[in-house]
């Protein structure tokens, strides 16, 4: 039996059909979608190649025919996706930010709201009692918070400011500034609030990011009053 095996392996007639089964476990092996399709649609060329020339079977070479065009297809839409919703600097953190799950359409539009704004350290963001025209997501830097003359929080890269104004259309509660310079995704309050009620999806996907953040910073201001502990 082992002989037989061994035989059928290295047979050098259907030596090349061994070969498009070796790319289609290759493809199995890949994490990127792309290169699982690309390694796929070259196993199922081989294997025309080889059912159309070497053993004739036109009824596998019509399947092997679809399962190529199926991955050539899906290949042409992950072309589409990611040219189409690429991101870049700002809006990359911004996306790669968001809870999982996400739709990436979604977070491309969302960010059509927003303008990159880079500032520097000790520019006024929000001032407390004032109304808050812009919420404001931090890509770089430090952005801190302040009520009367206290330092009551510091807003780090994937935090928002200005996110319970936006909810409530409450004045800012406190002054933010910048603590160092800092780049800004900045989404016009009237604009985005506009958009997202006529925007169930985009509404849902601004909302869970929200949530995940202030529940962040809940979870980092119970740190911060926690009593350090005692020899």
């Amino acid at each position: 039996m082992m002989s037989e095996l061994l035989a059928g392996l290295t047979d050098p007639a259907i030596l090349f059909g061994h070969f498009t089964y070796f790319l289609l476990i290759v493809s199995m092996l890949m994490r990127r979608m792309v290169w699982l399709r690309a390694f796929a649609v070259a196993s199922g060329v081989t294997k025309i190649v080889y059912r159309a020339f070497f053993v004739f079977d036109p009824v596998s070479v019509l399947w092997e025919t679809i399962f190529v065009l199926v991955n050539i297809g899906q290949l042409l839409i992950i072309w589409y996706y990611e040219r189409h919703h690429r991101f870049s600097g700002a809006e990359r953190h911004f996306a790669d930010n968001m809870p999982p799950g996400m739709d990436r359409a979604t977070i491309k539009r969302l960010l059509g709201f927003s303008k990159s704004r880079q500032v520097a350290a000790g520019d006024e963001l929000t001032s407390e009692g004032q109304p808050v025209e812009q919420l404001l997501y931090v890509a770089e830097g430090e952005v801190r918070i302040v009520h009367g003359e206290r330092l009551v929080a510091t807003c780090k890269p994937g935090d928002y400011v200005g996110e319970m104004s936006f909810l409530t259309g409450n004045p800012a509660s406190a002054t933010a500034r910048a603590g160092t310079g800092a780049l800004l995704l900045a989404f016009e309050r009237q604009k985005l609030r506009a958009a997202i009620d006529g925007d169930t999806a985009l509404r849902r996907t601004l909302e869970a990011a929200l949530s995940r953040n202030l529940a962040e910073k809940l979870v980092r201001a119970n740190d911060a009053a926690r009593p350090a502990p005692t020899a």
